[in-house]
């Protein structure tokens, strides 16, 4: 007992426990000196890469707009610049109180205190809306993207290739499909040159008759709902 006294006692008194924390400074550092390392001939400096920078396309009042985005694993919400905001005349809200936000430094943002209504999103053939998550925060960015795109996105959308510059959502296909529709409402148009030639082949339709097929087939079946309509199934292909 004695002797785990002294030992608390001598560490306690320990003169590196009782130093204020000093900043670090330009002199605090131990410069290379190539001649005391013989053996290392050359020593490289860091190498700078680009980002990757990623076209999504947001969607508002069903008109697309390009935008250059940044996946940002340290955002918690989208992001995307006043330009860009103005240049696509997409509305936005203002706050009473100004948002308080901080970059990765921990420096305070200077933000636009607005924030957009929620919008569309797409990449590639992956499109995806959220009324209640996404709404942009409008916080002015490098000149380099336009918007930023949060973990939490990426994340809940199973997205892969983030770290090899592939982006692509190979398991999201049918829970963003059309927004989360079976039936979308369709804009139909037509091409009477093809509509109205005798020699054009009749390929289906895409309106169900049957709805109720839907509830009874699987998920990953129903972008293949017509093939499945009892009426249509009884029918042969067309010559």
């Amino acid at each position: 007992m004695v002797e785990r006294i002294a030992m608390s006692k001598r560490k306690a008194s320990a003169p590196w426990l009782r130093q204020p924390k000093k900043l670090n400074a330009s002199t605090d550092f131990v410069y290379y000196q190539s001649a005391s390392h013989p053996k290392i001939r050359k020593v490289s400096a860091t190498k700078v890469g680009k980002r990757p920078i990623y076209q999504f396309f947001i969607n508002y009042d069903g008109t697309y707009f390009p935008l250059r985005c940044m996946l940002d694993l340290g955002s918690t919400s989208f992001v995307i610049s006043p330009e860009a905001a103005k240049d696509f005349s997409i509305p936005v809200v203002v706050r009473p109180v100004s948002l308080e936000a901080g970059d990765v430094s921990g420096s305070q943002l200077n933000t636009e205190g607005l924030f957009t209504v929620p919008l569309g999103l797409y990449f590639g053939n992956h499109p995806s809306y959220d009324e209640e998550h996404h709404a942009f925060e409008v916080i002015k960015t490098s000149g380099d993207y336009d918007g930023l795109i949060p973990a939490r996105y990426l994340e809940n959308h199973k997205a892969r290739g983030t770290t090899t510059s592939h982006l692509h959502f190979p398991h999201c296909q049918q829970a963003c499909y059309n927004h989360g529709k079976i039936h979308p409402e369709y804009s139909i148009t037509y091409d009477k040159r093809v509509a109205l030639n005798d020699r054009a082949i009749h390929i289906g339709a895409i309106v169900m008759s049957n709805p109720s097929i839907a509830q009874k087939l699987p998920v990953h079946y129903h972008k293949f709902l017509l093939l499945f309509d009892p009426k249509e199934a009884e029918k042969l292909p067309d010559n």
